[in-house]
């Protein structure tokens, strides 16, 4: 069974590629793989104008006059005496200013041509912290740190342990001890919405605090092992672990529920996508596009105000990991130029495999904060064990192509779809054994609905309680819309550890 790996396609970024036949060319180049060049600026000389200069002729009776003796100058020969003395003077000047010229262009070719500045890449990134000594930034994509060797500095464990958990859909607080080695849920009694920006931080967020009570009955069991109440006297203002005190049962039997962005709320309610149609303004705000060299490549999902979630497979399986060569564009529903926000940050799993496309998950971050506006909001990043039913109601979007093999859309399509289990996605009929536990697919037995090339990196979302939750992240299928050849995405439920690892170890928080 040929399966094509991912969902970004070459035609895409470079459409002048795919239609051209002509009889000299020997060799085509492949839909997905594609070595990007890195070239340095280029340089731009000035031209000087020439200026013209009239030149005034000696008339025929001054030529007459002219003898062998030597006679005083008359005022009309002084005169054209100074005239042509003004003319090389022009002259020089010209030339001197041309041998400048010539001589900066001729620097600029030679430093363009010797001097190659270092260029941002994107950033193989692992749970586990690597050697600092590892700098991105001078590299290509490898990474020598292994993902099992170097412990977490959160931990003396080797596996990484998030410091706060936020629970199924009613986003439950926990807090991880390190010296108890276990998770705590945190009783609302003594709870202060200061305590709320603390926890934020903690997960990387710094834009919006909501918490309130919740009550502790009919939910997860894993709630209810060990609790905690915040001690207002101790602790520090940066730690949240440090307010707390371990109590036997929380005393009203209710907890904490938090949120640190205002997501999940588009502008309106009402399909690129295969049998979608065009989405309506503002149903879908986190939506983005990301562009290399103003190319429409991937989707993309806003999570915060300068954090937006992908697939790795948009950089790496074309090289495309030049930071300074990737455009955020959000806010619009058409393909067309939207607002356009420079990248300053790109990391991708260390773990993703170019052959399985498992652990298929990236995150940018901008260079400055988006403003939210009603077409331009975060989504909600799933909470922890948050379960999501088959027939619920969950959507696709994207600009990609509208049927396999065809082009891209103008406008952001969307399609509603159904998940389906891991245990039938894995079965001979659809694909036997290659839908591991970082993937779940969606879609219908039939096919027809179904992400497509160029909807890669895009969201998948599912509809609680009234909010937009992030399940998945388009990844890879065979074909587009094909029965029992559904899209397989990055199950994001499963990776949340390291997209709250990553953003909580980003140096810059603003």
């Amino acid at each position: 069974m040929t399966k094509k790996p991912s969902r970004v396609c070459l035609f895409d970024i470079f459409p002048g590629a795919q239609g051209e036949e002509d009889g000299n060319s020997s060799t085509s180049l492949p839909e997905y793989c594609l070595e990007a060049g890195i070239s340095g600026d280029g340089c731009i000389s000035q031209v000087v104008d020439e200026a013209a200069i009239i030149i005034s002729t000696v008339t025929d009776q001054q030529n007459q006059n002219v003898s062998g003796s030597e006679t005083p100058c008359s005022p009309d020969d002084r005169e054209s005496l100074c005239s042509l003395h003004h003319i090389s003077k022009i002259l020089l000047h010209i030339s001197v200013i041309v041998t400048i010229a010539a001589t900066a262009l001729s620097i600029c070719l030679l430093l363009q041509y010797f001097y190659h500045p270092a260029v941002q890449q994107a950033c193989p990134d692992f749970l586990e912290n690597c050697d600092q000594s590892l700098n991105c930034s001078l590299g290509g994509s490898a990474n020598l740190c292994p993902p099992s060797r170097l412990p977490s500095n959160r931990t003396s464990a080797t596996e990484y342990r998030s410091p706060v958990l936020l629970l199924t859909g009613r986003s439950l607080l926990q807090v991880y001890s390190a010296n108890a080695g276990k998770y705590y849920t945190v009783c609302h009694q003594g709870w202060m919405p200061t305590h709320g920006w603390t926890v934020c931080r903690e997960l990387g967020f710094d834009s919006h605090t909501l918490s309130s009570p919740v009550p502790l009955t009919a939910t997860d069991p894993t709630v209810l092992e060990a609790f905690a109440v915040v001690n207002k006297t101790i602790g520090s203002s940066s730690n949240i672990e440090s307010f707390l005190s371990p109590v036997v049962t929380c005393p009203t039997q209710e907890g904490v529920s938090l949120q640190c962005t205002d997501c999940g709320r588009p502008a309106g309610e009402s399909h690129r996508i295969v049998g979608g149609s065009p989405a309506t303004w503002g149903r879908w705000p986190w939506q983005v596009s990301l562009r290399w060299d103003g190319r429409h490549v991937c989707g993309g999902s806003i999570i915060s105000s300068q954090w937006v979630i992908s697939a790795a497979h948009c950089f790496v399986l074309s090289s495309f990991l030049t930071v300074g060569r990737w455009k955020v564009h959000a806010g619009s529903v058409s393909l067309n130029p939207a607002t356009s926000h420079s990248v300053r940050n790109i990391y991708y799993n260390g773990q993703y495999n170019s052959e399985t496309n498992d652990y298929d998950v990236a995150l940018l971050k901008t260079s400055q904060p988006m403003r939210f506006s009603e077409t331009l909001r975060p989504v909600c990043l799933p909470r922890t064990r948050q379960q999501f039913q088959t027939t619920g109601n969950c959507w696709i979007s994207g600009w990609g192509h509208v049927s396999e093999g065809g082009q891209l859309s103008p406008v952001l399509r969307e399609a509603k779809v159904h998940l389906i289990s891991s245990h039938i996605c894995n079965q001979s009929s659809h694909y036997p054994g290659m839908i591991s536990s970082r993937m779940l697919c969606a879609g219908y037995p039939d096919g027809k609905v179904d992400s497509c090339q160029g909807d890669s990196g895009g969201p998948l979302v599912c509809q609680e309680d009234g909010l937009w939750w992030q399940v998945g992240i388009v990844s890879w299928g065979e074909g587009c819309g094909r029965p029992n050849r559904p899209g397989v995405y990055t199950n994001l439920t499963v990776l949340l550890d390291w997209v709250y690892h990553r953003l909580q170890t980003d140096s810059v928080i603003p």
